[in-house]
Parts: structure tokens; sequence; C-alpha cells
């Protein structure tokens, strides 16, 4: 039996093991980064070794900068012939005859259609209204159901919070991530990310604004949440701007400050454009790239 076999890991074990929670790891099973774990009951499923490994590799291609939709393509792409580290990852361990494998991933009921419903909104929300503002009679008023419902998918909006930024985060970052992994001067890939976030800046400065929010939550998932997220914004800047610096293509800063400094140059660009309406976006990506290239370029001659 499953039960009391040594291969196979509850989901308690598996997050003490990996160092994921288990609301990011089914996350991940929902997003299609993880299969389908072995259910043995409505409430008790089993995660076996090709979880943690999969685990560890998602986590080790988010510190590369790599978003999730980008990650889940390169697993997709990846099996079932290829490895992750030396081992190889039989996914073919459930077949296809397996009826409660075939029930969990194909049938899409009414409950599954009310909670994407309810996700798909409060993502819309936060991001317009921020995470104080946004009110759970205003999601279930706009959805014409009850708060019953909206209470037997998530205990508060905290939870559904929680469910929302990552995919807020993934729609808004994968577009036009190949563009930047193709590009080898750092120069250039900070470039294409600013390129690629200009025709979105308004939700661009939303996503920075709630990851703050939470940041100063008192919610330490809350907390956690926006540290991640402000982070997974940053950091692959900063690994551009540490690249140029050993390429001596940019001064010798702490790239730390450099990154921050720069998010919150873009930010302040959406609000000078809110303000001044003449202009235009093309106009103001240039002075920015004019005033912070001359500000970290070792000699002009290299920019």
């Amino acid at each position: 039996m499953v039960e009391n076999n040594p291969n196979w890991m509850k989901i308690s074990e598996l997050e003490k093991k990996s160092g994921i929670r288990r609301r990011t790891i089914q996350f991940y099973v929902q997003e299609e980064l993880l299969h389908e774990p072995k259910r043995t009951g409505k409430t008790m499923a089993y995660y076996d070794e090709n979880h943690l490994k999969k685990l560890f590799f998602i986590q080790e291609e988010k510190k590369n900068g790599l978003p999730l939709v980008a990650i889940r393509d390169k697993i997709k792409n990846m099996e079932p012939a290829e490895t992750y580290g030396s081992v190889d990852l039989p996914y073919n361990r459930f077949s296809a005859s397996d009826k409660a494998f075939k029930k969990n991933k194909g049938e899409k009921s009414d409950e599954n259609k009310t909670r994407k419903s309810i996700i798909e909104l409060g993502c819309r929300m936060f991001l317009e209204k921020g995470l104080k503002d946004t009110k759970v009679s205003d999601i279930t008023s706009a959805l014409h159901i009850g708060k019953g419902s909206f209470y037997f998918y998530f205990s508060d909006k905290r939870e559904l919070f929680l469910t929302c930024i990552p995919l807020i985060f993934e729609k808004m970052f994968s577009t036009g991530y190949e563009k930047v992994r193709e590009a080898k001067n750092p120069l250039e890939r900070i470039e294409i990310r600013g390129k690629i976030i200009m025709p979105v800046l308004k939700e661009f400065c939303a996503i920075v604004h709630l990851s703050k929010e939470a940041i100063e939550d008192d919610d330490p998932k809350i907390r956690a949440l926006g540290i991640n997220t402000y982070q997974s914004i940053r950091m692959p800047v900063e690994a551009d701007i540490r690249q140029g610096i050993r390429q001596g293509i940019f001064q010798d800063v702490d790239p730390r400050v450099a990154s921050t400094l720069m998010l919150g140059m873009i930010e302040n660009i959406y609000y000078l454009k809110t303000v001044e309406k003449e202009i235009s976006l093309d106009e103001l990506w240039e002075n920015f790239t004019k005033l912070l290239m001359g500000g970290i370029c070792m000699e002009k001659e290299t920019c």
C-alpha cells in the first residue's frame, strides 16, 4: 500500500524536506509545475521523490530569474526522458487508466469554476485597489455569490491574496522573457526588460505597490510573500548589473542599491506620465536610459 511505502511522502514531509510551504506546493500542482500526487482519499495525498526533485529544480530556476510560466514549459519539454540532477524521473508512474488520476485531471466541476472566478476577480481587484481596500463583499457582489461560497474556498481575503499574487506576477513577467534570456550583453538585457515593462507600466507599478504593502503587513505569511515578490522583480536586474560590473561595463557600485534605485525610477516614470500626459513612453524611456547609463557606465564609449 502507498501508506506503508517509504518512497511516498505526506505533504508535511515534503514540506520539511524541500523547505517550501504546503500552500506553495499545492499551488505548483494546481499550475501543473508538479504532477498530481497519489490520492488515497478525499483529503489524503502522497508525494514521491520526483516531486521533491522538481521543487528543487523550480527553486533553482527561480533564482536564475525564470518566471513560473517559463519553468512550467521547461519541465513539460523535459518530460519524460530528461533528468533533474543526476536521477531519471519516471513521470509516467501513474497510468492513464488510473480512474482517480483521470478524475482529478479531467473533470471541471462547478465548484472549480466558482473558485477560478473568485481568483480571477481577486487578481483584478488587488491590482486596482490594493490589499487593504479590497473587500470580500466587493468580490461576492460582483460575482453574485454569497459570502458562504467565498469562505468555502478561502478562509479570508488574505488567503485569496496569497493565491493571487503568484498568478499576477507570472502573467506580468512571462511576456518577452525569451528575448531577455537570449541577450548576452547585460546592458541589452536591462534595456529589453525596460521595453517589456513600458506598455504595462501601470500594472507593473501596481504589483510593486502590492509587494510593498505586503511587506508592511503584520501577517508573517503576507510579509514573506511581499518580500519574495519584490525580490523576484529586483534580483534579475541585480544579476545583470553584477555581470556588467564583472565585464567592466558598469561602475563598481553595490548591485543591490543600483537595482533598487532603478525600480524606483521606473515607478516614478509612471507618475510623471500620469501628470504630464503629453510625454510619450518612448521619450520617457530615452531620457531614463540616458540618465541611468550616464550614472553607471565606466566610460561613455562602453555604452
